[in-house]
């Protein structure tokens, strides 16, 4: 009788190692993305194509996982600006206007190896981008530029490296993401801002 209390007892300090061992579905990562959007971002105003400049900014994401191969991401970011440039007709190479977007996205990833050091995942998930600060510039400037946000699918595709016996790891990324703005000029259609970026980012992971 003795002994079995002793060992009823002695459960819960048994228990401790394994629960300390246990990890939260929690992580998030903290890291840069270079947004590039494609070539050819649209035809303004009936004949004037544009393109919009690369940028990097700041990405972090939560990351929140319901198994081992099944993880919901929410990436967030500091605003991103970007410059548009006309390519044609007679303001060639000259920078029109730029604008601000905030661009959450949420995705389900699909980890091969979630056991590993390396483990490869791919993703696919929806992206709201918020437009704002539109600005005009050189032969544009004294008008009002107005864009509308834009609701997209997103991939994505990349790798993470844990660290042995630690909860930090390294994030590489890459994704597409759809990303499309109807434009106004002093209230008049002039046509639609076609982004759909290529994302390349890396990033701090800490898994709780």
């Amino acid at each position: 009788m003795h002994n079995l209390v002793v060992g009823l007892l002695a459960l819960p300090l048994i228990a401790l190692p394994v629960a300390a061992k246990a990890e939260s579905p929690w992580s998030v990562k903290v890291g840069f993305s270079q947004v590039n959007p494609k070539s050819n971002n649209g035809l303004l105003a009936g004949s004037l194509s544009s393109e919009v400049s690369s940028e990097v900014g700041f990405t972090p994401s939560i990351e929140y996982k319901f198994t081992d191969n099944i993880v919901a991401e929410v990436l967030l970011a500091i605003p991103f600006k970007h410059d548009v440039t006309v390519t044609g007709g007679a303001l060639t190479n000259s920078v029109v206007a730029s604008f601000k977007h905030l661009p959450p996205t949420v995705s389900a990833k699909y980890l091969f190896s979630p056991g590993a050091a390396f483990s490869p995942y791919v993703g696919v998930g929806l992206n709201y981008t918020f437009v704002f600060s539109e600005k005009t510039k050189g032969a544009l400037a004294g008008t009002e530029l107005k864009g509308n946000n834009s609701v997209g699918l997103a991939a994505s595709a990349g790798f993470e490296y844990r660290i042995p016996n630690s909860p930090w790891g390294i994030g590489v990324d890459l994704r597409y993401i759809n990303i499309k703005s109807d434009l106004k000029l002093d209230g008049n259609d002039i046509g639609e801002l076609s982004v759909d970026p290529t994302v390349i980012g890396i990033s701090a992971v800490y898994n709780f």
